[in-house]
């Protein structure tokens, strides 16, 4: 059961107690009553359901803030006003302890709600929100309505997860740029986002100049027949070397997520789901942020060597 392979959501490892179950009123004493009680866990399943009674709330507090602006009565509307502000303030703080909460249930700091700030971060905790609770203790305390302590007390001198290995900047960069076509391999997920966020930058700073050159183009086409003419040459010459760092900047893309699937335990196939309109580049994120496999996979190992480790 340990090593059950999934693709979107892990199941539960049947061997092992699950989390206890919590009553309705229990997981709203727990959200609302409760948001600044961090250090603790929370199970997928209250965690959604206050989700689903914040939407509800928020609704509401739309309702009374769209009658405030339909009455005259100034000291009504004000009341309107502070009461829909005060349901909003307090659901947001709800949420966030949740969501810590639930962080904290599959293993992760609480400080991953700051990866809201880049993209995919919120992707990434919305895929994480679904994961179930991490059968094991830790460092976060328990749950705050279970009687038992079901998975015990953390100890960080009996950790034995497996660790996985942070390669350095520098073997992140020779990997991602230069190992286009080294596909049966592994990659870990520090590697594969670290070098897709350098990539993503790199991306951008080649496209933007694309459209200023394309813009000085036709400006000069317009101001003198024979000034376009003297500037050909440096724009096809500048195009066609961003061009190509746009095709090469693909292809270490394409490489590394072909060997980051292959370290979450899939083939490389995988990355054709993004041929689906709208939603299958998020199911490849979805794969992409699975952790690494502790078994053999099919494929060869990393492409670093331990020296070229942090960690």
């Amino acid at each position: 059961m340990k090593n059950k392979e999934y693709y979107f959501i892990k199941p539960y490892n049947d061997d092992l107690p699950k989390p206890p179950e919590e009553s309705f009123s229990e997981i709203l004493n727990e959200a609302y009553l409760h948001p600044f009680t961090w250090k603790a866990r929370t199970t997928r399943k209250s965690y959604w359901i206050s989700i689903l009674v914040n939407l509800i709330i928020s609704i509401l507090a739309g309702i009374i803030i769209y009658y405030g602006n339909t009455t005259n009565n100034l000291g009504l509307r004000l009341i309107d006003y502070v009461v829909a502000a005060v349901l909003l303030i307090w659901i947001w703080l709800a949420g966030l302890g949740q969501l810590v909460r639930r962080l904290h249930d599959v293993g992760y700091s609480g400080y991953w709600y700051w990866a809201n700030l880049i993209p995919y971060g919120s992707l990434f905790l919305f895929y994480l929100s679904l994961q179930p609770s991490k059968q094991a203790p830790t460092e976060w305390g328990t749950y705050l309505y279970s009687d038992v302590d079901v998975y015990g007390i953390f100890s960080q001198n009996e950790e034995t997860t497996f660790k996985v290995p942070v390669p350095t900047i520098g073997q992140i960069l020779k990997e991602h740029f230069f190992d286009c076509f080294k596909w049966n391999a592994r990659s870990t997920r520090t590697s594969y986002w670290v070098g897709t966020a350098i990539s993503s930058v790199i991306t951008a700073v080649l496209v933007i100049p694309i459209y200023f050159f394309a813009f000085m183009y036709g400006l000069a086409s317009a101001v003198s027949d024979n000034e376009f003419d003297s500037l050909m040459p440096f724009f096809l010459i500048a195009v066609v070397i961003m061009v190509a760092g746009l095709i090469w900047t693909f292809l270490a893309q394409l490489g590394h997520t072909v060997r980051r699937l292959h370290d979450a335990g899939m083939s490389g196939w995988w990355f054709w789901i993004t041929i689906i309109p709208y939603i299958g580049n998020w199911l490849l994120a979805f794969l992409l942020f699975h952790p690494t496999v502790e078994h053999e996979v099919k494929w060869e190992g990393y492409l670093f060597k331990k020296k070229d480790t942090i960690r």
